[in-house]
């Protein structure tokens, strides 16, 4: 019997450990040209000096092109929005560090808690926050 206590505390203190030691896998997801912008319009403005470097790489991955800008042709819409051929530039696939993506998961959620999540905000959060619950579950 104390054997078998004794195994069945090894066995919780590898696992425990294994978990401990597994290594962040990149998220990566295609976000089409008006998800890019409200991505972007989710990073925070000030930042630590640690994060400060990984928040411009992203933005910088995030920001269009003069070929997409044209393409998008992004004007002032009379309601005071922004009028924009969105789906005139493909996806891109863009890779989340684990910082970024808590970032923008973070971001997302205390918008629902606020009850302030916008129609455009909704692909994302399917994408970070219903996909990162489903994990959590498996």
């Amino acid at each position: 019997m104390k054997h078998l206590k004794m195994l069945g505390v090894l066995v919780a203190v590898l696992m425990l450990v294994s978990v401990a030691n597994a290594e962040y896998v990149p998220f990566k997801v295609k976000l089409n040209s008006l998800e890019r912008l409200m991505v972007a319009s989710l990073l925070p403005k000030e930042s630590s000096f640690a994060d400060y470097k990984i928040l411009n790489d992203l933005r910088i991955e995030l920001a269009y092109t003069e070929e997409e800008k044209a393409a998008i042709n992004m004007k002032p819409a009379e309601n005071g929005g922004v009028m924009a051929q969105w789906s005139a530039v493909k996806e891109k696939e863009i890779t989340f560090g684990a910082t970024t993506e808590k970032i923008v998961i973070d971001a997302l959620v205390k918008l629902d808690q606020q009850e302030k999540l916008l129609p455009e905000h909704i692909s994302l959060y399917k994408k970070f926050v219903v996909r990162e619950k489903k994990e959590e579950t498996k």
